[in-house]
C-alpha cells in the first residue's frame, strides 16, 4: 500500500510539473503563501489613445486622471491573468521548460505584489476626478428620457428636463476638484511612472507565459512616452529644474554667509548676506548671521554692538517704559481711560514687534526671521488703526451710532494692517514703497470721520479739535521721510558710514526716534481730545 501510494505521488508530482522557459535561476526556497485582497475593476480597457488627449486644449486634471484609469485599468487585467497560475486548471500553462508549480506561484505572488505597489503609487501620485457612485448607464436611465425623431436641436432640448439638484452638486464638486489639484507632484511622477512600467514589462517578457498585454502596454508606454515629450511636462521638468538650482544656490548662500560669520561670532559685511537678508544696501557693514541652532547668540546680541544696535533699543527701551509705567501699583496716578489705556496698548505692541523683528534680522535661518518682520508690519497696522480710533471715539461722543460705524473701520483697517503683511509678496524688497502706501492708505481712513465730523459741526470745529493730533502727525511724516530715502546714510562716505554700521545709526534708527515721539505727543493729545467737539444745544424756547 505503501509502494502504491508513493508511485502515485510521484505521477502526481511529474504531471503537475509546468515546463517553461525562463531566465532567471531557480529559487531555492519559497514563502509560504498568503492571502491577497483583489481589487475588481469592470472598465473595460481603452483601445486607443484617444482617451488621452494631449492637446494644449486639454486640461493638465483631465490628462491625469486620464493616465489615471487606464493604468488602473492595465494592472487590474494583468492581475486577473496572473492570478490564474494560482487556480486548479494548469493545463494551459504547460509547455517544456524547466518550471514547476510551486515557483510558478512563487514568481505570481512577487509579481501580484509588484503589481499592487504600483498601484498604490499611481493612487497617490495621480488625481481621482469622478462622481462617486454615478455611472453614465444609471444617469441615463435615471434622468433622460427616451429621445423621439426629432427634426432640430431646439426641439429636442425642449424634450430634456432640467439637471437634477443631486447631479448639480456632484458636477461643481469635480469642477473645484480640477482646480484644486497641485500638478507639482503628479507630473514629477511621470518619469518615474515610465521606469516602473517598463520595470514590470521586463519581469514579464523574462517569462514566456501567456498572461501579457502586449497591445495594452504598447499603447501605455506610447502614452507616457507622448505625455513626457509633450509641452505640459517638459515646461513643468525644466522650471523644476531651476527651482532645484535656484534652491542649490541658495542653499550654498546661507551656508557661505554662515561661514563668514563663524556661524554668528563674527559680523559680515553687507555683500556676504544671502539675498532674502538684503534690504539696505547703503548700510554695508556691521551684519549679524546667527544660526537659529545657536539662539542664545541672538538673545546676547541685544548686549552688544552691530548695525541693528540701534533700531532694537530705540524701541525697546521706551516699550519697555511705558508697559512698566502702565502698572497700577507702579504708577497708581497715571490710569488712563480705556480709549487711551487701549492705544498705549497696541503702540507698546507695535514696539515690542519691531524690538523683536530687529534682534531676528540677524538669524540665518529665513522663515523665522521673515515671520519676524511680519510681525512687525502688523504692529504698525494696529498702531495706525488704534490712532485713528482715539479721534473717533472723542470725536463722535454727540453720535455714538456714527461713531460704532467709523470704529469698526478702524477695526477693519487693522485687521488688514493683520493679514496682509503674511501675504508672499508683502515682505519683498521690491515692492518696499508698496508697502509705505500700504500703510498710508490705513491712515488715510481718518478723512473719512474727520470728513464727517466737520459736516456734523463746521470744519473750523474739526480743525480745533484735531489741532493737538498736529505734532504727532508731523513726527510721523517726517521720520517717514527718513525711513523711505535712506538719509543719511546714502550720503555718508565711507569712513562715516563705517561708524554708523557699527551701532545702526542710519535712517531706520531715527525713523524710530520719530515714531516715539509720535507715540508720546498723541497720548498727551488724547487728554486734550477727551471733551470732544462742544454738542449743539436745541434750541430754548
Amino acid at each position: 500500500m505503501s509502494t502504491t501510494t508513493s508511485v502515485e505521488w510521484s505521477q502526481t508530482e511529474e504531471v503537475n510539473t509546468i515546463r517553461l522557459r525562463r531566465n532567471a535561476r531557480r529559487r531555492l526556497s519559497t514563502p509560504a503563501p498568503r492571502q491577497t485582497h483583489r481589487i475588481q475593476f469592470c472598465h473595460p480597457f481603452p483601445p486607443s489613445l484617444e482617451a488621452l488627449d494631449l492637446s494644449t486644449a486639454s486640461s493638465p486634471a483631465q490628462i491625469l486622471a486620464s493616465l489615471r484609469f487606464l493604468v488602473l485599468s492595465y494592472l487590474a487585467e494583468l492581475e486577473q491573468r496572473i492570478s490564474l497560475i494560482e487556480s486548479p486548471d494548469l493545463e494551459q500553462w504547460q509547455t517544456k521548460g524547466q518550471l514547476t508549480i510551486e515557483e510558478a506561484r512563487q514568481w505570481s505572488r512577487e509579481t501580484l505584489d509588484m503589481l499592487e505597489s504600483l498601484r498604490n503609487d499611481v493612487c497617490s501620485h495621480l488625481p481621482d476626478i469622478h462622481l462617486s457612485d454615478i455611472s453614465i448607464e444609471n444617469l441615463k436611465s435615471a434622468w433622460l428620457p427616451d429621445f423621439p425623431d426629432v427634426p432640430s436641436i431646439s426641439e429636442m432640448r425642449s424634450h430634456l428636463p432640467d439637471l437634477p439638484d443631486c447631479i448639480s452638486s456632484k458636477l461643481d464638486t469635480v469642477r473645484t476638484k480640477f482646480h484644486d489639484i497641485d500638478f507639482h507632484a503628479p507630473l514629477d511622477y511621470i518619469p518615474t511612472l515610465s521606469e516602473q512600467l517598463e520595470s514590470l514589462q521586463s519581469r514579464l517578457s523574462a517569462m514566456e507565459l501567456p498572461i501579457g498585454l502586449p497591445g495594452s502596454h504598447s499603447m501605455l508606454s506610447d502614452l507616457v512616452d507622448s505625455l513626457l515629450s509633450s509641452e505640459l511636462v517638459t515646461d513643468f521638468l525644466q522650471s523644476a529644474a531651476l527651482e532645484e538650482e535656484v534652491f542649490e544656490n541658495a542653499a550654498k548662500e546661507v551656508a557661505l554667509a554662515a561661514k563668514r560669520s563663524f556661524h554668528g561670532v563674527r559680523l559680515i559685511s553687507y555683500a556676504d548676506l544671502p539675498e532674502p537678508w538684503q534690504n539696505n544696501s547703503f548700510v554695508t557693514q556691521g551684519y549679524r548671521f546667527i544660526p537659529i541652532e545657536k539662539w542664545h547668540l541672538i538673545i546676547l546680541s541685544l548686549f552688544a554692538f552691530h548695525n541693528e544696535f540701534l533700531n532694537i533699543h530705540t524701541h525697546l527701551v521706551p516699550g519697555l517704559l511705558w508697559a512698566i509705567n502702565s502698572i497700577p501699583f507702579v504708577n497708581p496716578a497715571g490710569v488712563e481711560d480705556i480709549p487711551e489705556a487701549l492705544f498705549m496698548v497696541f503702540a507698546v505692541i507695535c514696539l515690542f514687534s519691531s524690538a523683536v523683528w530687529h534682534t531676528m534680522a540677524g538669524c540665518a535661518h529665513c522663515p523665522s526671521m521673515e515671520f519676524c518682520a511680519r510681525v512687525d508690519y502688523v504692529g504698525i497696522g494696529w498702531l495706525i488703526s488704534a490712532s485713528v480710533g482715539t479721534v473717533v471715539h472723542y470725536g463722535f461722543q454727540c453720535h455714538p451710532d456714527l461713531g460704532k460705524m467709523f470704529l469698526a473701520g478702524c477695526l477693519l483697517t487693522g485687521l488688514l494692517g493683520n493679514t496682509c503683511p503674511f501675504m508672499q509678496w508683502f515682505n519683498e524688497v521690491r515692492y518696499r514703497g508698496w508697502r509705505i502706501v500700504f500703510f498710508l492708505s490705513l491712515a488715510f481712513f481718518s478723512l473719512a470721520p474727520l470728513a464727517a465730523l466737520a459736516i456734523i459741526h463746521s470744519p473750523s470745529a474739526m480743525a480745533t479739535f484735531m489741532s493737538p493730533v498736529v505734532p504727532s502727525l508731523v513726527s510721523y511724516i517726517v521720520g517717514l521721510i527718513f525711513y523711505a530715502t535712506h538719509i543719511p546714510e546714502r550720503f555718508m562716505s565711507e569712513k562715516w558710514s563705517r561708524y554708523l554700521d557699527k551701532i545702526g545709526g542710519g535712517s531706520h534708527a531715527i525713523w524710530h526716534c520719530f515714531i516715539v515721539l509720535a507715540v508720546a505727543q498723541h497720548k498727551a493729545a488724547i487728554r486734550v481730545m477727551k471733551d470732544g467737539i462742544m454738542c449743539q444745544m436745541p434750541d430754548q424756547p
